[in-house]
């Protein structure tokens, strides 16, 4: 894929976003052209098992633009009849984008969630997942993605029966797009919301509305899909405009052996059945149900094998064959009993695909906590530092909030070694280690760790100048004034700081530790027991 070489991140996720709405083999190349780029060389996963994300790169940005990814290729297998996998591994970016603050990923996953619980026929989680979507998408997203949230609600609502909340949500969607030629998505929406008039027994609304798709259509010079011209012609079904209804679904007929969609193929099929079975032409109705029979035997469509069942008994009721008939309704409620089994299990399927990744996902935070952790004093260690620290650097060079880091050491600690035991300098940094954790919690999103031997970090996030001065004041304090009486029995513990700050010392993890750790020296140098940071220095030097 060509890549323009000024495009920024964001202008080129919601260019292949927006080819989901276009063609979508050109956006599952072009997802998996960047995936490559990013690192990722396992795009489809190992055995057909979903791609664990979690060792992709967050520190450069990438881990959120590699499931973006990753979620429109997984909505793009759920179209394609593949909803079980689509579903664990969506679920379990989601856990990632909830866990690192990712609210447009979030909004992207509960929108294939939403679909696929629509799919397997459980309209009350669909539901759920549909309104956090629209909870969720920003005001400042493009108009295409809020209309897709929309469309998500729509369908769901629709599912659920409530017709006017479904209606006034496809009317929303269809605003924000009125003026996209390009997409296919005010097709889709037109299409889903005549669908819904006809279920809700509006056949006047449903006949407007598929007027409407025609016409656009027709501007456009854009074909009709198949799903639109079985609505459409369901709709012209139950207007009594049966010869209409007819020309529209010709083409299933033409296209059976070759269109790549066959549900759509058998879908416009069992209403073409119908509608010769109401025209009295019940030799043209059983042609087209035989081969509807062999289209859905042939891939495994179990659904449109239980509607052709059913509009094979009411072939043969017309054609006053009652002992057929009585046969054929048997085998077609043999058939759709089988079908809601089917349907069970295949929530079952993906509820239990999604528990068992929330199991693994939980099995794997808690080995990745253990591995984050200092045991000694449970505060964060080296490895989540680094990890945590550059992505916050990236940010605040980027634009984003600032932040205050202290690198803190105690003073004179192998003293207390020698003099005390090994045993009460490590009770020593499991208390420093309390009081650090009490000081990262003074600001919002603070953090304390151990970098290591009796060296110490702590991260203020949106920290000035000002405000870390002040709060590694605190730090330093607490230190200091702490009765350690009970442990080293009156002999003192105090602690040297030396304080950065981003972007001013930097943007890169290793310049900001290095500033720190300067100004660090600087602070033993001067007598310890001190704060300094870039205005200390600079008041010395003037000095």
């Amino acid at each position: 894929m060509n890549v323009p070489s000024n495009e920024s991140i964001d202008a080129r996720l919601a260019r292949v976003e927006r080819l989901f709405w276009i063609d979508r083999d050109e956006a599952t190349q072009a997802a998996r052209d960047w995936l490559i780029e990013l690192g990722v060389v396992d795009v489809d996963g190992v055995n057909g098992e979903p791609v664990d994300y979690s060792s992709v790169e967050i520190g450069l940005g990438r881990g959120a633009v590699a499931r973006r990814l990753r979620v429109l290729l997984a909505n793009i297998s759920r179209t394609r009849g593949d909803p079980s996998r689509s579903a664990a591994e969506v679920q379990q970016i989601l856990a990632w984008a909830e866990r690192h603050g990712e609210v447009a990923l979030q909004s992207r996953c509960h929108d294939v969630l939403g679909s696929v619980f629509e799919m397997v026929g459980d309209p009350a989680l669909a539901l759920e997942h549909a309104v956090r979507v629209n909870d969720l998408i920003d005001e400042s997203e493009v108009p295409l993605m809020r209309a897709a949230a929309r469309l998500c609600l729509a369908d769901a609502l629709g599912s659920a029966g409530s017709f006017d909340e479904s209606r006034r949500r496809y009317n929303e969607a269809l605003r924000l797009v009125i003026d996209d030629t390009d997409t296919n998505i005010r097709y889709m929406i037109l299409n889903n919301l005549a669908y819904t008039e006809y279920l809700a027994g509006n056949p006047e609304a449903a006949l407007e509305t598929v007027e409407h798709l025609i016409a656009l259509s027709a501007a456009n010079s854009r074909p009709i899909g198949m799903y639109a011209r079985d609505t459409i012609a369901r709709v012209y079904l139950t207007a009594g405009r049966l010869d209409e209804a007819e020309r529209m679904l010709l083409p299933a007929i033409e296209t059976a052996n070759d269109d790549p969609n066959p549900d759509a193929i058998s879908a416009a099929l069992v209403t073409l059945a119908e509608v010769y079975r109401t025209q009295g032409r019940l030799d043209a109705a059983q042609s087209v149900i035989d081969q509807c029979a062999t289209l859905a035997a042939g891939h495994g469509l179990v659904r449109w094998l239980t509607e052709v069942a059913r509009e094979q008994a009411e072939s043969y009721a017309a054609n006053l064959d009652y002992r057929r008939a009585f046969e054929a309704y048997r085998s077609y409620h043999a058939q759709s009993v089988a079908l809601g089994a089917s349907e069970n299990e295949a929530r079952g399927r993906i509820l239990e695909a999604m528990f068992q990744t929330a199991e693994s996902r939980r099995e794997s935070e808690r080995y990745r906590e253990l591995a984050e952790r200092d045991p000694l004093t449970s505060l964060h260690n080296r490895r989540f530092v680094d990890e945590h620290l550059s992505i916050a650097a990236i940010r605040s060079g980027e634009g984003g909030p600032c932040f205050a880091i202290a690198m803190i050491d105690i003073d004179h600690f192998k003293r207390i070694n020698d003099a005390l035991s090994h045993a009460v300098g490590d009770e020593v940094l499991r208390k420093l280690g309390e009081i650090l954790k009490h000081a990262a919690n003074r600001v919002a999103g603070g953090i304390a760790a151990r970098l290591g031997g009796e060296e110490f970090l702590l991260i203020l996030p949106g920290a000035d100048a000002a405000e870390a001065r002040e709060r590694f004041e605190e730090a330093r304090s607490d230190i200091a004034d702490y009765d350690w009486t009970p442990i080293t029995a009156g002999l003192p513990v105090t602690a040297s700081i030396g304080v950065a700050l981003a972007p001013e010392d930097g943007v890169q993890t290793s310049d900001l530790l290095r500033a720190a750790d300067v100004r660090l020296y600087v602070a033993k140098r001067d007598g310890r027991n001190r704060v300094v940071h870039t205005a200390t220095i600079q008041a010395s030097a003037a000095r």
